[in-house]
């Protein structure tokens, strides 16, 4: 792959963003990734696929690599509030699968590696600029990809650069986890 020819920079490693890499180069995009840590990277979320990531997992030829690791099958929802209230759901096209970050993590960077149009670096320390064309500079290396995918979380910059903050609502998300 030449260094300096890419359809496709992602900049972000985590599992959308190898999802997102996967699924570009499947369709024969020149794709990279580009991710700050080094992998596999554990984050305090991203450990319940529903039923339909499963069924994009297995779509995408990722379900292979994931099904080696521990999981675990459930069949929906249960919500409970502070007060006892309960509200649940099954899901109604199949079961999800609870596994742990790093191992979904790991199967996504396997599969990926198998792609000889995806490239992965990790430790990037990326600038870019979203003028007409957007431009991605690493190492002193400039690239002009035809697709620009910021995928750098919470507080991303490239989606500052394009300009796109929105409003950060009053009502925060949270979740827990448990293990039986």
């Amino acid at each position: 792959m030449s260094e300096h020819n890419y359809d496709v920079i992602i900049i972000g490693g985590g599992p959308a963003r190898l999802f997102a890499g996967i699924a570009c180069a499947r369709n024969e995009l020149r794709t990279l990734v580009l991710e700050k840590q080094t992998y596999p990277i554990d984050k305090a979320c991203g450990e319940g696929i529903m039923p339909s990531g499963v069924n994009n997992l297995r779509k995408l030829g990722v379900a292979p690599f994931l099904e080696k690791y521990p999981y675990h099958l459930f069949k929906g929802i249960r919500y409970v509030s502070a007060k006892g209230s309960v509200a649940e759901a099954n899901f109604a096209e199949g079961c999800g699968w609870g596994v742990q970050r790093t191992k979904l993590s790991a199967a996504l960077l396997e599969c990926a590696e198998t792609l000889p149009n995806l490239e992965i670096q990790e430790g990037a320390s990326v600038a870019c600029s979203l003028e007409e064309n957007p431009e991605v500079s690493i190492k002193n290396n400039v690239f002009h990809p035809k697709l620009l995918i910021g995928a750098d979380g919470l507080h991303s910059r490239v989606r500052k650069l394009a300009n796109l903050e929105a409003t950060i609502p009053k009502l925060k998300r949270w979740g827990c986890s448990t293990s039986f």
